[in-house]
């Protein structure tokens, strides 16, 4: 078993170390016209309403549960798929409907898998195929629900536009300036092209964004707050995308998927939105108490 693993280690780095660090021009071009066809439709389905960035957000989630815990299995794990992707939709659900099942959605997620898993074999990994399934339920699923909780709210549409601008600020801000002056590694065992340049750089373009869309939206919010948010939204973007970076460095895998031309799969486009949208949740419920 030890020298299986060696050998499944051993060919993840070889793979990591074959693909290459900066996308071709080929790559870039993919992207370009993904981003052309798909971004008008998200921005529209977010615009229309509470049920359909339901539907948006489910869709998305599920997939990036489906590639995440694909990963995982990859990776060695044994996990409860089919409870992993019902445990999403529900939490999507539960973000729209006025049941309050939050409560017990949570409960029945860390129990479920906890009982069924008691049957499957190897028991000896036990523990590590519980809390994988839950990773990747919570992670995705749970974490993307808050992307409904912030339509849902009052100039919802507004704050849900805010975030995905300034999570694209962010991600272009942080690569533009890494391309052109990145020096410093960040992570260098976990991404090899971010760098603190970089980094810094996304910050920057979160913080202009952010005081530049509320304004633009009239949102409820002053200057110095809106410096808060786009700082706050840069950090977690950035954490956002090596934390996944590192899940798929450990599969052996340089993308989660490949649903998107040109950008991987949906686990690599929903990284950085996966953290901000928890942090404009609860900066907007918590921070400065919009209703």
């Amino acid at each position: 078993m030890a020298q299986t693993a060696q050998e499944r280690g051993s060919r993840a780095s070889r793979s990591l170390s074959q693909q290459p660090a900066i996308p071709g021009r080929s790559q870039l071009r993919l992207r370009v016209y993904s981003s052309l066809v798909g971004v008008p439709g998200l921005l529209l389905m977010i615009w229309l309403g509470v049920p359909t960035t339901a539907a948006l957000v489910s869709a998305a989630a599920v997939i990036g549960v489906y590639e995440f815990h694909r990963l995982t299995i990859r990776a060695g794990a044994t996990v409860m798929l089919l409870l992993g992707i019902v445990a999403t939709v529900l939490f999507t659900v539960d973000a729209v409907v006025d049941f309050n099942l939050s409560g017990p959605l949570i409960t029945g997620t860390v129990l479920a898998p906890l009982l069924l898993l008691v049957f499957l074999p190897p028991r000896e990994r036990f523990l590590a195929d519980w809390a994988w399934t839950m990773a990747g339920v919570f992670l995705v699923g749970w974490s993307l629900s808050h992307a409904v909780l912030i339509r849902s709210l009052v100039e919802g549409r507004e704050w849900l536009l805010t975030v995905v601008i300034l999570t694209f600020a962010v991600d272009t801000g942080a690569y533009t300036v890494g391309r052109l002056v990145g020096r410093r590694a960040l992570a260098p065992a976990i991404s090899r092209g971010k760098t603190w340049e970089g980094a810094i750089g996304g910050v920057a373009a979160g913080i202009i964004a952010a005081v530049a869309t509320t304004i633009a939206f009239d949102l409820e919010i002053g200057a110095w707050s809106a410096v808060v948010l786009g700082l706050l939204v840069a950090v977690f973007a950035q954490g956002g995308d090596l934390t996944i970076s590192l899940i798929k460095r450990t599969a052996g895998f340089k993308d989660a998927g490949a649903i998107i031309p040109g950008h991987g799969g949906m686990l690599d486009r929903l990284d950085s939105m996966i953290f901000a949208v928890v942090v404009l949740y609860y900066y907007l419920t918590k921070g400065i108490g919009v209703p």
